[in-house]
């Protein structure tokens, strides 16, 4: 991993303890310009998308005129929001006809061709995770209008993501079950092998 992969690595995994201070402390302004040095930094190292450009763009602009205008509090809670149906379309899309389901994707580039039940297992758990995010994204939206900032914070920068690893733990040994006559991978090499994949 280069040295501008690892920072932007580490803002990532940091964002959401800045998110969480910035809301409860009332400075919702600096997780947002937070997020825009992400974003930011994914344009100058990484992707020259003209997308990621306008994203980055639209961040800094809505960051400062949100401060200034003080609905700083407001804007920071459409993230997550976006980040939900951002990964429910991402799975969801690979489901429509004549593609190929995103964790048969994975798969496939782990293992090469898949025997038909191990397709159709993926394409379930595919669309386990598009009604997941789809869930998650729901509830981002009502703890947005309803919650406190407090428990809005907890949820969607701390109980949100330990659900999203609760459910790669509990799949694996569902996996197991369901597909008993598959050689599986260890969990740790499995999640190591997907994480490493380029499914662009």
């Amino acid at each position: 991993m280069t040295l501008s992969a690892r920072v932007l690595t580490a803002l990532a995994i940091a964002y959401p303890v800045v998110s969480h201070f910035g809301a409860t402390l009332g400075a919702p302004v600096v997780p947002l310009l937070w997020l825009c040095l992400m974003l930011w930094g994914s344009v100058l190292f990484g992707s020259r998308s003209p997308v990621l450009l306008a994203l980055a763009l639209a961040c800094l602009g809505a960051a400062v005129i949100g401060h200034l205008a003080g609905y700083a509090d407001i804007l920071l809670r459409v993230p997550p929001v976006i980040i939900c149906f951002a990964f429910a379309w991402i799975f969801g899309r690979s489901l429509l006809p004549g593609r190929v389901a995103l964790i048969s994707r994975i798969g496939e580039r782990m293992r090469g061709e898949l025997p038909e039940p191990v397709a159709r297992y993926g394409h379930r758990l595919t669309l386990v995770w598009t009604l997941f995010f789809v869930i998650l994204g729901l509830e981002c939206i009502l703890l947005g209008l309803f919650a406190s900032p407090f428990w809005w914070s907890l949820f969607t920068n701390y109980i949100n993501y330990a659900l999203i690893a609760l459910l790669f733990v509990v799949e694996y040994p569902i996996r197991r079950l369901v597909l008993r006559d598959l050689e599986h991978t260890p969990f740790i090499d499995s999640l190591r092998g997907s994480l490493r994949l380029d499914l662009r």
